[in-house]
C-alpha cells in the first residue's frame, strides 16, 4: 500500500470544532419584485412591486451596523505594549506551482512569522516554497507529493510505470475560467478524483507537515493550541465566489477545520497579504492617502490590485482600483520553451536518432535545466549562448545538438519571455492608468511572487512603466515568501483593509409591475393581488465599481406574496454580472448564478404575517422580509435572509 493511501482515514485531535452549516432543506423556487432605480449604498428608501408569490417593498441600501457571522476572522490585536491573549496563527500560500506554509507564536507586539523550511525529500536543503505537484498510482494512492518523490520517479528521475504527475490542479478549483485554458486543457486527474479531491489531499500532506514541524518548535503550546489555530488560506485576487468556495472545501476536507462555516479559517487574496506584509514590516513608508499597487507574479497567475492609505495610525487602507490578473505566470514561459525543445526532439525522431526513453529524458533534462538555472537567471538576449547537458552522447546539427548539448541562443530565451512580460507590463500599466485616473498618488509599485523575482521581469517593468514610476517599482529581499508571511501578519495584526472595490454586479431575481410596451409580453404573469407583474427582471444590490466596506451591510427590502395553503419553504437566488452595464433581465447568459438562499418560514404562526385577500376572495399573506449582502475582511460575500430583523436563512457560497 503506498505510504500516503490511508492519508483521508486519519482522524485528528484539531476537528473538534462545533460550527453547525445551514440545514437542508427542500425549497421552493420563488422570485421577488423590484423598481428600475439603482440607488447607491446610502440611497433614499423608494416602494416598488414585486414576486412571483411577493413584492418588493420600500427599496433601499442602508448602512448598518457591523453584522457577526461565523466567516468573519477574529484577529489577534497587539497595540503597543499591551498584553494580549497568546494565539497560533497558521498562513498558508497555496500556488499554482510552488506553496509554503508560516506561523506565529503570538503573545506581544513583538510577534514574528516563522516560515517552515524542512520538508520531506529535501534532505539537507532547505526550502521556504515546494513544488505543488503529487504523484498518485494506477490505485489513486499518492506515492509522492512536492519534494517528496523517492516512491515515484525511478533513480535516474523517470516517473515510475503506473505513475501520474498531477500538477497545476489549483487552476481546476477556479471552473469556466478561461484565461487558464492553455495550462488546464489537457490536465489529467486520477480515477475518481474531483479537482478539489485533489487539492484536499495536497493540502493534507502540508497540514502534516505542518503539525510535525510546529510539534517539534512548540513542544506542549502546540498541543495546547491545536484546537484554536486561526488558518489565513491564500487565493488569487482574480478569483469569483466558485474559486473561494471549492478552495474553501478543500481546506474542510484536507482536516484543518470541521466545515466551510468554521471561523477558524479565512481567506484572504495574494496581493492583500503581500501588502500588509510589506506594510507591516516596513518595506513602505506611506502617509495618508498615498497609494500602492501590488504585482503578485506567481507560477499560474499574476494578480494585481491598487490600494490608498486610509490612516497611518492604525495604519488602514482601502481598494481604490478593481483587481486585475491573467494567468501569464511563470509557467507560461516554461511552455513556451519546451514548446522549442518539443520542436528540437520532433527533428531528431524523423531522423530515427531516438527512442522514446531517449526522448523523455532530453525532455526532462531540458525542462529542469530551465526552471531550475536558465530562467531564474536571465537578464536580457546580450549574453553568450546557452547548453543544456541532455545525457545522450548525439550529435544533430539539425537539432541545435552538439556532443550531448542542446544550444540555445539567448534570443531563444527572451522569445519564450516575450509574451508573458508583455502581458504583465500591460496589466501593470492598466492599474497605473486606472490610479492616475483618481487623481491618486501612486508612490510604489512592489513586486512579490516567485516569478517576480525574476531580474527580466523587473528591468523589463522599470523600462516599460511611463518614467514617472520608473524608481518606484521595488522589489522586497524576500520577495518569494513575502505572501505566505504576509498571511500570518494578516493574523497578527487587525485586518487592515476597510473596504473593497466590487468586481461584479450584485443583483436578485424579482417581479417587476408590467409595462406594456416595456417589457416582453412572454414575461407578464398574473400575481395573487390581480395585478400584472413581469417575471425574469432583477434589482442590483451592488453595482461594479462601487466601493463596499468591510462588514457593512447592502441590504433591501422586499415582501413576497404567498397563498394561504402554499408551502412556506422558499429558495432565492441571487445572481453576478461582470459586464460593465448589467442586462435587464436574468435570463441573459451574462448573468450567473452567485449563491442561493434557502428559508423556511412553516414553522412561523399565520399571525406573524400580514393577511390579504385577493379580487376573486382568496386567501393569501404578505410576507415582508429583507436580503442582506455582507462582505468580510476575507474577501468572501455573505448572503443573509432575515424576517423581522432575524437571520431565517445564510449562505456564504452556494452553487447549482
Amino acid at each position: 500500500m503506498p505510504f500516503f493511501s490511508k492519508l483521508k482515514k486519519q482522524k485528528d485531535p484539531a476537528a473538534t470544532h462545533r460550527p453547525v452549516p445551514p440545514p437542508n432543506l427542500q425549497p421552493r423556487r420563488s422570485t421577488l419584485l423590484s423598481t428600475n432605480s439603482v440607488p447607491s449604498i446610502n440611497s433614499a428608501s423608494s416602494t416598488g412591486i414585486t414576486p412571483n408569490n411577493g413584492y418588493l417593498n420600500n427599496y433601499n441600501h442602508s448602512k448598518q451596523p457591523e453584522a457577526h457571522f461565523p466567516g468573519r476572522p477574529q484577529p489577534v490585536e497587539v497595540p503597543g505594549n499591551s498584553v494580549v491573549k497568546p494565539s497560533l496563527i497558521v498562513g498558508i500560500d497555496f500556488g499554482t506551482t510552488n506553496s509554503g506554509v508560516a506561523y506565529s507564536w503570538v503573545t506581544g507586539a513583538d510577534a514574528k512569522e516563522v516560515v517552515l523550511s524542512e520538508w520531506a525529500g529535501l534532505g539537507n536543503m532547505s526550502l521556504f516554497k515546494i513544488p505543488t505537484v503529487l504523484y498518485y498510482d494506477s490505485s489513486g494512492g499518492i506515492v509522492g507529493w512536492g519534494a517528496n518523490t523517492e516512491k515515484a520517479l525511478s533513480p535516474a528521475g523517470f516517473p515510475i510505470p503506473g505513475t501520474i504527475k498531477i500538477e497545476y490542479f489549483k487552476l481546476l478549483l477556479q471552473r469556466n475560467y478561461n484565461r487558464y485554458n492553455d495550462l488546464i486543457r489537457n490536465l489529467p486527474l486520477p480515477p475518481g478524483k474531483t479537482a478539489i479531491d485533489v487539492a484536499a489531499d495536497y493540502l493534507s500532506l502540508m497540514r502534516m507537515t505542518m503539525r510535525s514541524e510546529l510539534q517539534k518548535a512548540l513542544g506542549d503550546i502546540f498541543l495546547k493550541e491545536e484546537q484554536n489555530i486561526k488558518y489565513f488560506l491564500t487565493v488569487p485576487a482574480i478569483w469569483d465566489e466558485a474559486g473561494k468556495a471549492a478552495t474553501r472545501q478543500a481546506a474542510v476536507q484536507a482536516g484543518f477545520v470541521d466545515n466551510a462555516f468554521d471561523p477558524r479559517l479565512s481567506l484572504i487574496t495574494e496581493p492583500e497579504a503581500a501588502a500588509i506584509y510589506c506594510a507591516k514590516r516596513g518595506v513602505l513608508e506611506l502617509k495618508t492617502n498615498d497609494s500602492f499597487l501590488i504585482v503578485d507574479c506567481g507560477g499560474g497567475t499574476v494578480d494585481l490590485i491598487a490600494y490608498e492609505v486610509e490612516d497611518e495610525n492604525p495604519f488602514t487602507v482601502h481598494e481604490c482600483t478593481s483587481g486585475t490578473g491573467g494567468a501569464c505566470g511563470s509557467t507560461t514561459i516554461d511552455a513556451n520553451f519546451m514548446k522549442l525543445v518539443r520542436a528540437r526532439v520532433q527533428v531528431m525522431n524523423e531522423l530515427g536518432l531516438l527512442t522514446a526513453a531517449k526522448e523523455e529524458k532530453i525532455m526532462r533534462r531540458c525542462r529542469e535545466d530551465f526552471s531550475k538555472r536558465i530562467k531564474p537567471s536571465f537578464k536580457n538576449d546580450r549574453g553568450p549562448e546557452i547548453a543544456v547537458e541532455i545525457g545522450l552522447d548525439i550529435n544533430c546539427p539539425q537539432a541545435q545538438i552538439v556532443e550531448g548539448y542542446m544550444i540555445f541562443q539567448p534570443s531563444h530565451i527572451l522569445a519564450a519571455f516575450e509574451p508573458s512580460v508583455k502581458a504583465v507590463v500591460a496589466l501593470v500599466r492598466e492599474q497605473i492608468a486606472a490610479v492616475e485616473a483618481q487623481h491618486k498618488r501612486l508612490q510604489a509599485i512592489l513586486v512579490v511572487g516567485g516569478y517576480g523575482a525574476s531580474t527580466y521581469l523587473f528591468e523589463t517593468l522599470k523600462n516599460q512603466v511611463p518614467p514617472a514610476y520608473s524608481r518606484r517599482i521595488l522589489r522586497p529581499m524576500d520577495s518569494v515568501s513575502a505572501i505566505v508571511r504576509g498571511a500570518v501578519v494578516t493574523g497578527i495584526y487587525e485586518r487592515v483593509l476597510t473596504s473593497r472595490v466590487c468586481r461584479k454586479h450584485y443583483l436578485m431575481m424579482t417581479l417587476q409591475q408590467f409595462q406594456p410596451g416595456v417589457h416582453p409580453e412572454a414575461y407578464r404573469i398574473k400575481a395573487p393581488d390581480g395585478g400584472y407583474r413581469c417575471k425574469n427582471t432583477r434589482k442590483i444590490f451592488l453595482e461594479k465599481g462601487q466601493r463596499l466596506k468591510i462588514g457593512e451591510q447592502a441590504k433591501v427590502e422586499f415582501f413576497r406574496q404567498v397563498l394561504a395553503d402554499a408551502p412556506r419553504i422558499f429558495e432565492d437566488t441571487l445572481y453576478t454580472c461582470d459586464e460593465d452595464r448589467c442586462p435587464d433581465y436574468i435570463t441573459d447568459p451574462a448573468i450567473k448564478v452567485f449563491a442561493i438562499l434557502t428559508t423556511d418560514l412553516s414553522h412561523l404562526p399565520v399571525t406573524e404575517f400580514e393577511s390579504c385577500t385577493g379580487p376573486n376572495g382568496e386567501q393569501f399573506y404578505r410576507i415582508h422580509f429583507d436580503v442582506a449582502l455582507t462582505l468580510d475582511g476575507g474577501n468572501e460575500m455573505r448572503a443573509e435572509w432575515l424576517f423581522k430583523g432575524k437571520v431565517m436563512g445564510h449562505v456564504r457560497t452556494r452553487f447549482s
